[in-house]
């Protein structure tokens, strides 16, 4: 199915407020200040509303000072103007307090959505009259049963955010990606000779790559855990190999840092990770998560680690989109963010 794009009009006095947990730097509150950056720069008005979260460490975090995005601490309850919500705080969509301010959701995790909604269901279970509740509409879960029936655009960041959206029914507006940090690609240094070393994330992994791990004690295994964005940087340039059978909610930025580090990439089939469309890589590196794998796996391990200076070579098209995925973000925002004519 072809993705459609139908456009939010925003006004000459549009406000796009983007709610975003305060203090906290990971992907998540990394896209949404790119959002408000590029809103800013192509005209329109883009402000942060930072919300308490358990992550909670004052407002702007260090790492997003450099977007240089307003914040503010009151909305202005208007319909001209535009709430953006990440799929982890969608309470704000059957407040009253917000009734008139037309809302978006941008769909960046589909496991977080699943894993704050089965707890918001666990706990009102929880509650006195829960049934009776429930029956006369007086809980307000965001299931997509309740979100259909309210008036919200639905903004897919992943391929895979996109299917599950249509999986459940609603049509989504159109995609809007984030890019990696210029940063990053200031780290990638071609002078450094690569090794047999192969690189992977332990929090994203279990027991079935460390499996893996036990059948290949000649490897050099490194677990990028507890580093600095230099550290993680050193140890790809030097790795051939970047391994992850870890669950991918969207887009991860590990897999696509290494990447542009130059790793050769061995993947599960998990979440974003099965789909081209998200992480355009041959087939023969991706595998299922399971033992009668193993043996395939660890012959394609060996077969990266020999023969790296050529089967890089495969990894060349992903690279390429990774390089221009701010380009395409830019070029997303502005088929679905629209200006009204003055």
């Amino acid at each position: 199915m072809t993705d459609q794009v139908t456009g939010i009009m925003c006004y000459p006095g549009s406000k796009i407020y983007i709610f975003c947990p305060g203090g906290f730097a990971t992907g998540g509150p990394e896209a949404l200040h790119q959002l408000a950056h590029y809103l800013n720069t192509l005209g329109f008005k883009a402000f942060m509303y930072y919300y308490q979260s358990p992550d909670t460490r004052g407002l702007v975090h260090d790492n997003y000072k450099n977007y240089d995005v307003p914040y503010v601490s009151e909305l202005e309850n208007n319909r001209e103007h535009v709430l953006i919500l990440p799929e982890t705080h969608l309470l704000p969509i059957f407040n009253r307090k917000y009734g008139k301010i037309r809302k978006m959701i941008w769909w960046l995790s589909v496991t977080n959505y699943h894993i704050i909604l089965d707890d918001m269901i666990r706990r009102a279970k929880r509650k006195k009259l829960y049934g009776l509740r429930s029956m006369l509409g007086l809980i307000n879960l965001p299931t997509f049963s309740r979100l259909k029936q309210k008036d919200v655009v639905h903004i897919g960041h992943s391929h895979y955010s996109m299917v599950h959206l249509r999986q459940n029914g609603v049509e989504p507006a159109g995609q809007i990606s984030d890019y990696m940090n210029a940063t990053f690609f200031e780290l990638v240094d071609a002078s450094v000779q690569k090794e047999d070393i192969l690189v992977y994330n332990p929090k994203k992994n279990d027991e079935f790559l460390e499996g893996i791990i036990a059948e290949t004690p000649g490897i050099i295994w490194k677990p990028l855990t507890g580093m600095t964005p230099a550290e993680v940087a050193h140890w790809m340039n030097r790795a051939k190999l970047y391994i992850d059978f870890g669950y991918h909610p969207g887009k991860e930025r590990m897999p696509r840092e290494a990447c542009i580090m130059r790793c050769c990439m061995i993947i599960g089939k998990t979440g974003s990770a099965a789909y081209a469309e998200d992480m355009p890589i041959p087939d023969k590196y991706r595998f299922e998560k399971s033992d009668e794998q193993i043996p395939a796996i660890i012959e394609r391990i060996n077969d990266c680690l020999e023969n790296y200076d050529k089967l890089i070579e495969d990894f060349d098209p992903y690279r390429r989109v990774l390089y221009h995925e701010e380009e395409q973000f830019i070029r997303d925002i502005g088929k679905i963010f629209v200006k009204a004519p003055a």
